[in-house]
């Protein structure tokens, strides 16, 4: 080794050694691993299956993995004197024959000091948590920041895996048990998952959890994950929303005109390969044109109350959506239209108590106009039914009756 390699190896801040791939002999070590063993009088170890404490470790088949790119540091038990202290070893190939080892002692690891550096910053603007998972011992050591992200005291927060499962929601623990298994399994390098977890008061988060191995064992098993949890709360519900808004309508929480497609379409393709018969309803809310001349307030919630008292008057299985301002779209599923007047009636002559709730809302069922059209006379795809129950809506609300059949 040359003189400023030397000086710099002896003078690290950490334990080092300098090791013989094949035998394993420790030919060299520094200054802060010699005091290590010094300290409690005991003599320092000068082989890496007795630095590890394990006579099967190979020290040549891990720098193989290393090589690889399978390993990145080693978790070990050093028996130093009546001790045994748990360790991570890192190597580095020096040349073909030695390897490099420095030392971490994370025994006793402090998040505190972890949290009291630019990383506190970026976990404090992040929402999120570090964590530490040693997996034989199954123990996990969790940052405060993780005990206020869950709204409890640090000592309350999960110190195994079973503790911090028992806090996800069962509908997310399947997939989220899952990833973590595999991450284990297959030795991967990381992982990610998103799921429900409970806080201190009972109410579900949403988080984010990132999991990276950070020691491995001899044969690359991973001895050690860290990683962070992040409280996506806002964005799962800003996603939500998203997908609400594509999917239903706002004013009236109905299927909104793309989706009702979708689901017609799907009806339909039953209908034709099971000979099922099916009817289309197209319900006009305004055929006496009485919410024309309401302010918007006034109209928005006639046509809220109105869509809403027809939705619970429907069947489970029937689909209703709204199409246009004062328009709605219900589909029938093996339903004739025999059956579809009959249940079409049943909305068009609301009781005493139903008819109060549409007056106190300046709606009224004598507004409506229903045009019915069936699968396939009047149509075989969706474009010409509904076609059909337009055409018979508008001779219905021309006419002045309330239910109006397809010619």
């Amino acid at each position: 080794m040359s003189i400023p390699f030397t000086t710099a190896f002896h003078h690290m801040p950490t334990p080092a050694f300098i090791a013989q791939i094949q035998s394993g002999d420790i030919v060299a070590a520094n200054e802060r691993l010699e005091s290590l063993y010094l300290n409690v009088g005991a003599a320092r170890q000068d082989t890496w299956c007795s630095l590890v404490n394990d006579d099967q470790s190979n020290l040549a088949d891990i720098v193989a993995k290393l090589k690889h790119g399978e390993v990145e540091r080693i978790s070990a038990r050093l028996e130093v004197g009546d001790r045994f202290l748990t360790a991570e070893i890192s190597l580095v190939e020096l040349d073909d024959e030695h390897v490099l080892g420095y030392i971490s002692h994370t025994e006793h690891l402090d998040f505190s000091v972890a949290e009291n550096t630019l990383l506190k910053f970026a976990l404090t603007e992040s929402s999120a948590g570090i964590w530490m998972w040693e997996v034989e011992e199954d123990t996990i050591s969790c940052s405060q920041s993780i005990a206020s992200l869950l709204g409890c005291s640090l000592e309350d927060t999960p110190h195994s895996s079973q503790a911090w499962r028992s806090r996800v929601h069962k509908d997310d623990l399947p997939k989220m048990q899952r990833t973590v298994e595999e991450h284990v399994k297959h030795k991967q390098r990381y992982y990610e998952s998103e799921y429900r977890i409970r806080r201190g008061n009972d109410e579900y988060i949403w988080i984010r959890e990132r999991g990276r191995t950070y020691s491995q064992g001899p044969n690359a098993e991973v001895a050690k994950v860290i990683g962070f949890i992040e409280d996506i709360s806002s964005q799962k519900a800003l996603e939500e929303h998203l997908r609400s808004q594509a999917t239903f309508d706002e004013l009236t929480g109905l299927l909104n005109r793309g989706a009702a497609l979708t689901h017609f379409t799907k009806q339909l393709g039953l209908a034709r390969r099971q000979y099922t018969p099916l009817t289309m309803a197209k319900i006009d809310l305004d055929a006496r044109g009485l919410l024309a001349d309401m302010p918007l307030e006034k109209r928005n919630t006639a046509i809220h109350t109105t869509a809403r008292f027809i939705y619970k008057k429907i069947r489970e299985a029937d689909i209703l959506a709204r199409v246009a301002q004062d328009k709605l779209l219900l589909l029938l599923p093996n339903t004739s239209l025999r059956d579809a007047q009959k249940l079409i009636k049943g909305f068009l002559n609301p009781s005493e108590e139903e008819q109060k709730v549409l007056e106190f809302s300046d709606a009224s069922h004598l507004n409506l106009c229903v045009g019915l059209a069936t699968f396939p006379e009047d149509g075989e795809t969706i474009e010409e039914l509904a076609q059909s129950a337009n055409s018979a809506v508008e001779k219905g609300r021309t006419a002045g009756i309330a239910i109006s059949i397809a010619e």
